[in-house]
């Protein structure tokens, strides 16, 4: 501050002004590597912009990339009787539900025990003192009333935290006398739940008896001890509301799956908008996108774009291109569906329609369970032997057999095979053939690795290389422009430091020229005296 309070004073410059000026010439190569750096945020903030979306397409992959999760039933129940209005059952379905319709009649519910004392005058009636054994199925409990329990509510409570399959709780008939009753149901239905109570202390009665669900299904008699049915009908549960009859008719929620295959083409074609902006080039202006002429995106842009073309290989029907279902590839690289096409497809062949979509895998050998794959599992068939008493893989038309990986019955492809990752179990190891397990990948999982490739940190993938660079260079701009900065900061001290220095010399150079003239003017003044 106290150098600049001198500039100009004695050379009435604009010294101030020429310091901003040789400053603001000696910043440009700050202003260009500012620019460099603001143009390399930007590119860092849409690879990231870039990662996020993926990760939401590879979301919505995630939600139908197994047959289980594409495929839909719907089901529904129709009375016998038309006029009939009451709930005979209620249905759930998987995808492992087939279609098909099933005769039902329901000739009982499964019902729990139900025991009532007799009546109280209050919840705090005295309960007389003594054991009571209370038996469900097999297991048994004996109760003790004494002074600390010896109440209708202190009976109840002992009841209930006995640790038996059982609930007491009050009733309240309504007497003018000993209206409390208490009642003591089972928690689980079916005859081999049923509760019985030796009591000498308390007078109780059976009021509901156990019994076993009776219905009958395609002119099958079945008995359960539950109203709630798992495991009679093939990835459906049946819920027994009433007795009754009637049928039972599964079949492919289409309109569930045109969902999923919806929220395919909505994500896919997102994806391609996007990756059209950002790599976009506009001919008028010459004005280029962030990410124009990047090979990453544009190796994206053109494996998706494939993805949508290409043959699906293993499929059990006539379908194995999207097109043959209505889905067609626009000139713009987006998707859009024929609804008729698809409607049609899904009828003619709905599980051909799910493996374009979802993986799926399966043998030819009852011996043989498929269990799962992973990303470095080659799509394709594969032959299974058994040599020495392990499993052996080989691709199918080859007769190189590689040993599989495992224990017991359960194994897996040899890693750095194309069966690296096929999972399997196997009931026999007996020398001998076991036929085919075929993996197929649908669409989704064929994307989810492009995609898995460019948004796993862990792989390394080119996006991510993209990122880290991008990252990289930001630094490095970020230490240069730091460094430019310092050297600007000297710069200009050393320019404040040599006009002050101007200045300081200026300052003496005109005192002492005051001096002479000074001088000079003595001495004329003593020459003009003397005349």
């Amino acid at each position: 501050m106290a150098q600049t309070a001198i500039f100009g004073i004695n050379s009435n410059l604009d010294t101030g002004g020429i310091i901003d000026n040789l400053v603001a010439l000696q910043r440009s190569p700050i202003d260009i590597v500012e620019a460099k750096r603001a143009l390399e945020d930007a590119k860092l903030l849409s690879f990231q912009d870039l990662r996020g979306r993926l990760q939401t397409f590879k979301s919505i992959l995630t939600t139908f990339n197994t047959e289980a999760e594409f495929l839909a039933t719907k089901s529904s129940f129709a009375n016998t009787n038309a006029t009939d209005t009451n709930s005979v059952v209620s249905l759930s379905t998987s995808s492992q539900a087939s279609s098909g319709t099933f005769s039902l009649t329901v000739n009982n519910l499964a019902r729990e025990t139900k025991i009532v004392s007799s009546g109280f005058a209050s919840t705090s009636g005295a309960v007389t003192q003594g054991d009571i054994v209370i038996i469900v199925g097999t297991t048994s409990a004996t109760i003790t009333i004494d002074s600390t329990n010896d109440t209708a509510d202190g009976l109840r409570l002992a009841i209930n935290n006995s640790g038996l399959d059982v609930k007491a709780t009050f009733l309240n008939d309504g007497s003018s006398t000993n209206p409390v009753r208490l009642v003591i149901s089972g928690t689980q239905t079916g005859a081999d739940n049923s509760v019985s109570i030796t009591s000498a202390t308390v007078t109780f009665s059976l009021s509901q008896t156990a019994q076993d669900a009776s219905f009958t299904l395609d002119g099958i008699a079945i008995n359960k001890s539950s109203n709630t049915v798992t495991d009679v009908i093939t990835g459906t549960i049946v819920t027994l509301e009433s007795a009754g009859s009637g049928t039972i008719t599964l079949s492919s929620d289409t309109d569930t799956i045109k969902e999923n295959i919806q929220s395919y083409v909505n994500g896919f074609n997102e994806l391609m908008v996007h990756l059209r902006d950002v790599l976009s080039l506009n001919a008028d202006t010459g004005e280029t996108s962030v990410l124009f002429a990047n090979f990453t995106v544009q190796n994206l842009q053109q494996k998706l774009r494939a993805t949508a073309s290409q043959q699906i290989l293993g499929v059990s029907g006539d379908f194995s291109y999207l097109s043959q279902i209505g889905i067609r590839t626009l000139s713009d690289g987006t998707l859009s569906i024929d609804d008729g096409e698809l409607t049609d497809a899904l009828a003619e062949d709905v599980t051909n329609v799910s493996e374009l979509f979802s993986s799926k895998g399966s043998t030819t050998s009852s011996a043989v369970t498929f269990v799962g794959f992973t990303s470095k599992t080659v799509s394709g068939g594969y032959t299974l032997q058994v040599s020495n008493g392990v499993p052996q893989l080989a691709t199918s038309g080859s007769s190189t057999f590689v040993d599989a990986t495992g224990t017991g019955n359960f194994f897996a492809g040899a890693d750095g095979t194309d069966t690296e990752g096929l999972n399997f179990r196997i009931a026999s190891l007996t020398d001998g053939s076991y036929g085919t397990i075929t993996l197929t990948l649908g669409v989704a999982e064929i994307i989810n690795r492009i995609l898995a490739n460019l948004t796993d940190a862990s792989l390394d993938g080119p996006l991510e290389a993209e990122i880290d660079t991008a990252t990289e260079t930001i630094k490095d701009f970020d230490e240069t422009i730091t460094d430019l900065e310092d050297r600007l900061i000297l710069f200009e001290e050393d320019l404040k430091k040599r006009f002050t220095n101007l200045e300081v010399l200026l300052g003496r150079l005109n005192s002492q020229r005051e001096a002479f003239d000074q001088s000079i003017d003595g001495i004329r003044a003593l020459f003009s005296g003397n005349k």
